[in-house]
C-alpha cells in the first residue's frame, strides 16, 4: 500500500464525477486488500524480504500472490468492478474508470516490484521491473509515490467545481 495508488484515485475523479471519491480511492487499494484477506485465508503466501538502504529490497523467498497480484486476475477484478459500477452508476464511463482506477495498482507494482508478480498462476513466468530492489531504487520510488500522490491530489483540487458567485444553478440565470 503506498501513497501513490491514492493518487491515482484523486487524479480519476475529475473522469468520473458520478463516483465517490471514497470509492476511486478504496478502487486503487482493492488488489492489496483482496491480498490481505487471500493471505489471512491462507490462498496466498507472503514473501519474505529484507530492506536496506544500500541494497533496496532483497528476496529471501518469493511469495505466491497471484489472486490479488496476478496479472490475469488483476484483469479480472478490474472489469468486474467496471462492471458491478456500471449497474450501480448507469454510466460506462463510470464504471470503466472504476475498472482502470483497480488495474492501476498493478501497473504501478509492475514498476516498483521484483519479480513476484505472476501472469497468471503458480508456475507461470513472474514480473515486476524491480525499482525496489536497489537503494536508489527504493529512494526514487518513495519520491515517485509522493509525486503521484500531490499531482492526484492537485489535479482533484484544481477540477473541482465551485459555484459562481451570484449564479442561480436552479434557474440557470445569473442573479
Amino acid at each position: 500500500m503506498g501513497p501513490g495508488h491514492f493518487g491515482i484515485g484523486f487524479a480519476a475523479k475529475p473522469a468520473a464525477p458520478k463516483a465517490p471519491l471514497w470509492a476511486l480511492l478504496l478502487a486503487t487499494e482493492l488488489l492489496d486488500i483482496l491480498s490481505i484477506a487471500f493471505l489471512t485465508l491462507g490462498i496466498e503466501q507472503a514473501s519474505v524480504t529484507e530492506t536496506t538502504l544500500s541494497q533496496g529490497l532483497v528476496y529471501k523467498s518469493i511469495g505466491y500472490i497471484p489472486w490479488s497480484h496476478g496479472l490475469l486476475m488483476s484483469i479480472v477484478w478490474s472489469l468486474l468492478a467496471a462492471g458491478i459500477t456500471c449497474l450501480i452508476s448507469k454510466d460506462i464511463k463510470t464504471g470503466g474508470i472504476m475498472g482502470l482506477a483497480v488495474f492501476s495498482h498493478w501497473v504501478l507494482d509492475f514498476i516498483v516490484h521484483g519479480p513476484d508478480l505472476p501472469l497468471l498462476f503458480g508456475g507461470s513466468p513472474m514480473t515486476g521491473l524491480g525499482l525496489w530492489t536497489s537503494g536508489p531504487g527504493l529512494i526514487i520510488s518513495a519520491i515517485l509515490e509522493l509525486v503521484i500522490l500531490a499531482g492526484g491530489i492537485a489535479i482533484y483540487i484544481i477540477t473541482r467545481k465551485r459555484p459562481t458567485k451570484g449564479y442561480n444553478q436552479a434557474t440557470n440565470k445569473a442573479g
